[in-house]
């Protein structure tokens, strides 16, 4: 007879999710004793064929027996979190040494087989897996400590030891890889990175008044390394708090640069969701725009990877301290995933970015540009300011005028240039007539 579906007053209180726990995570990292630790412990269920068998119904009466025995065996200080739905995240904060971990790790499968798990009355076979990581000693990034945990647990569940701590050698970084990530974090210390600027163009005046920085690197042996294998070098290396301290600077520099050549242009620089969960961010922009006597709605940040921002209330407020300093706010691939109309209404900004697979064939699709009027009839209606990307030739400039866009930017116009050859650009462009 299949399980009865799981009554609403039997539900557990929704743990919060990956969103709250970096959040939580970035915070506490303030707080932390210099002489303790924390230890962040990934614990899931083994994919087994008896696992993935289970109904709907079941895995929901599962789900809710773990989470409660888990929530039974915690400290009053520890926190537990929903990763997915077989994983979970336990975070023990204010360790005197990693020794807890390894037998929390212990005291959770305990729990999680005694007495056995049983849904309708038959006992559930299945394996459980704890991966752990600690503060500091593997880092202090919130995602990086939470993918090295579950690295941890990839790796005890191959191995049938079902427990494990992070040690970067499970990675198995080629030589190749490590050389990057090291060689990457010696330039990030020197300065040795660039930012090189494309501008946008106002449509209906021709004139440049803002341009989106955009990340170059070249390794000491001239070869340019693409934009994504560098953020994803980033990431992996553990090294995005230091990343945006750098990149925070690099863009006031750029900006002070621009001012003293006479080229009065904003700047807008690239952040991810996870970057506003950091709660520090406010004030290194801050640092880095009155260091350089900047005004600082001279600066746009772009959100990327907008997905589920406004679930985190700490994100809300890193926006919202940004915006009450006065730097502008604008959300880029507007129209895609999660990037939608609840962002307009829910975060402070002031631009949206129209994805470049809208604006690429508007001259011939009518969808697309019924798309884009939609867009920019929304958002003139906020007093938002609106740019495309992706424009390629003037025949799609020319719909972007008729659709009321603010600003176009792409190879139209010029491709990403270093600051000396943007600057000259620029005053070439002042001084054609017309």
């Amino acid at each position: 007879m299949p399980d009865s579906p799981v009554a609403e007053s039997e539900l557990p209180v929704a743990l919060p999710r990956l969103r709250q726990a970096l959040a939580d995570l970035a915070r506490s990292a303030q707080e932390v004793d210099p002489a303790r630790c924390q230890g962040l412990i990934v614990f899931g269920l083994a994919r087994e064929a008896a696992l993935l068998r289970l109904a709907p119904e079941a895995v929901a009466r599962l789900s809710m027996q773990i989470t409660e025995r888990l929530r039974a065996a915690l400290r009053p200080a520890d926190r537990l979190y929903a990763l997915g739905e077989w994983e979970w995240l336990i975070v023990l904060p204010n360790l005197p040494s990693s020794a807890p971990v390894h037998l929390a790790m212990l005291k959770f499968r305990r729990v999680f087989y005694q007495p056995p798990l049983a849904i309708g009355g038959v006992e559930v076979g299945l394996n459980a897996v704890c991966g752990a990581s600690l503060s500091p000693e593997h880092g202090d990034d919130p995602l990086h400590l939470v993918q090295s945990a579950r690295i941890a647990a990839l790796t005890a569940c191959r191995s049938g030891d079902w427990v494990a701590v992070y040690d970067p050698a499970m990675e198995q970084d080629s030589v190749q890889q490590s050389s990057l990530i090291a060689e990457l974090q010696r330039d990030l210390a020197e300065n040795a990175l660039a930012l090189y600027l494309q501008p946008q163009v106002d449509v209906a005046t021709g004139r440049c008044t803002h341009a989106e920085a955009l990340l170059r690197w070249r390794r000491h042996n001239g070869d340019w390394v693409q934009p994504p294998l560098t953020i994803a070098t980033i990431e992996r290396g553990g090294l995005r708090h230091a990343f945006n301290r750098w990149l925070f600077q690099a863009a006031a520099v750029t900006l002070a640069q621009l001012r003293d050549a006479g080229v009065e242009t904003g700047l807008s620089i690239n952040i991810t969701a996870n970057d506003l969960l950091d709660p520090e961010m406010p004030d290194l922009v801050a640092q880095a725009l009155a260091l350089w006597h900047l005004p600082a709605e001279r600066l746009c940040l772009e959100i990327t990877e907008t997905v589920a921002v406004e679930e985190s209330q700490e994100v809300a407020d890193v926006l919202h301290r940004l915006r009450s300093q006065g730097v502008r706010l604008a959300i880029d691939d507007f129209g895609t995933g999660y990037a939608g109309m609840s962002y307009l209404q829910q975060l402070p900004v002031q631009e949206v970015k129209i994805d470049r697979r809208f604006v690429t064939p508007i001259a011939d699709s009518m969808r697309e540009r019924e798309i884009i009027r939609s867009i920019t009839s929304l958002a003139h209606s906020m007093g938002l300011r609106i740019v495309a990307e992706g424009v390629e030739t003037q025949a799609v400039m020319d719909w972007l005028g008729e659709l009321g866009c603010t600003a176009a930017q792409g190879y139209l116009h010029s491709r990403a240039l270093p600051l000396p050859e943007f600057i000259a650009w620029w005053e070439a462009r002042e001084a054609a007539p017309g």
